[in-house]
């Protein structure tokens, strides 16, 4: 494994995801019509698994800001967020302990944005 991707694998990673995530509004945005809306269900991208939360770095994860900011920037008009909780199911009781004595923050939904084109 190279220099860059031992070091910068992450960075990279997080680049290359928001590129997609663009190229795909702009798309959208250019293939629809004036009327369209879209919704965009999604999660922080955080190293939450292994990292706590006094140690994690902003720079490092996709949060809704930076959702809220691609769909701005490729046509779209934010009209209705909507936080929408997942089952508490999806971490066992060992997971929850473990992210406790870590002080790690876990994820327990997603938001739901829903844009206009503008």
């Amino acid at each position: 494994m190279g220099y860059i991707a031992r070091h910068y694998h992450m960075d990279l990673a997080l680049v290359w995801a928001l590129r997609f995530i663009e190229s795909f509004f702009i798309l959208a945005h250019k293939n629809t019509g004036e009327t369209t809306r879209i919704a965009f269900l999604n999660g922080d991208w955080r190293d939450f698994e292994s990292t706590p939360a006094s140690k994690e770095k902003p720079d490092k994860s996709i949060t809704i800001f930076d959702y809220h900011r691609v769909l701005s920037k490729t046509g779209w008009k934010i009209t209705h967020r909507i936080e929408c909780p997942l089952s508490s199911e999806r971490l066992s009781g060992n997971q929850v302990q473990k992210m406790q004595d870590k002080r790690i923050l876990g994820t327990v939904g997603r938001t739901l944005l829903i844009a206009k084109r503008s």
